[in-house]
């Protein structure tokens, strides 16, 4: 299923937005932030469930939300806000929660290796508790950044290795760090897929057709080997839905 997802759309009320977006798309990945923190929204995503037939998958908070932390009580702070949104999303019969690796900042910049050992013990610690509460997470690759781990495959694999835990694949952030075959390679532990374009300088996100990625590559993988859902990464409803149509085309 194509679905959408917005950072805009955490501004706006939440039931205005979910009205709006029941009319072109069928399913939203919520980022867990601003008008459309859970603890809020909970009222809204049960009807948006039963009466205007939406599916739902969770994106989890990202502003100041760092697992890769260096500074110890901050690192805590991080994992604990994604297993209360683990927490929630079971509550809320939401499947699946689509997780940022760390960051380096501060101190780390003087070993960067530290916020990737850092990730690497938070996410062990949030798959262990993911698995009690028998909701999905999906670890995602980071566009090319000073401050970003995981922008590699193989740094993406190791994160997530020895857990159960899968990929969302975001072709825009691989585009800007030369790695989308890599990345395709890695398509049997892809659990969601985040689709929009760029042109491989920096993070633009925009309709999956306008840019530098190979888009009929990155279909032509999915096709053949994916059988989960795709989200639609935009600035905006309109131009979700104009990707939207054309991936409908380019998957038929």
């Amino acid at each position: 299923m194509i679905g959408i997802g917005s950072p805009a759309f955490c501004v706006s009320p939440f039931m205005n937005t979910l009205e709006q977006i029941s009319e072109r798309f069928e399913l939203w990945e919520i980022l867990s932030e601003g008008e459309d923190r859970l603890e809020l929204i909970r009222d809204g995503i049960k009807y948006g469930r039963e009466s205007l037939g939406m599916r739902f998958q969770v994106h989890a908070p990202l502003s100041d939300v760092n697992i890769g932390s260096v500074h110890e009580p901050m690192r805590i702070a991080a994992v604990n806000e994604i297993k209360q949104t683990v927490l929630m999303c079971r509550q809320l019969e939401i499947p699946l929660v689509t997780v940022h690796p760390g960051f380096v900042q501060g101190i780390a910049f003087l070993n960067r290796h530290h916020a990737l050992e850092r990730t690497k013990q938070s996410i062990k610690e949030i798959a262990s508790f993911a698995m009690d509460q028998s909701v999905s997470i999906a670890v995602e690759n980071l566009p090319a950044n000073i401050n970003a781990t995981c922008t590699q495959a193989a740094e993406l694999l190791e994160v997530v290795e020895g857990t159960d835990l899968g990929i969302c694949f975001d072709m825009g952030h691989a585009n800007t760090a030369g790695q989308l075959d890599e990345m395709l390679a890695l398509v049997d532990r892809f659990r969601n897929v985040h689709l929009h374009n760029n042109e491989g300088e920096w993070d633009q996100h925009n309709k999956v057709d306008d840019g530098s990625a190979d888009l009929g590559k990155v279909v032509s993988v999915l096709k053949r080997s994916y059988k989960g859902n795709i989200i639609i990464e935009a600035t905006d409803l309109d131009s979700g839905s104009e990707s939207k149509r054309v991936l409908e085309k380019m998957l038929a």
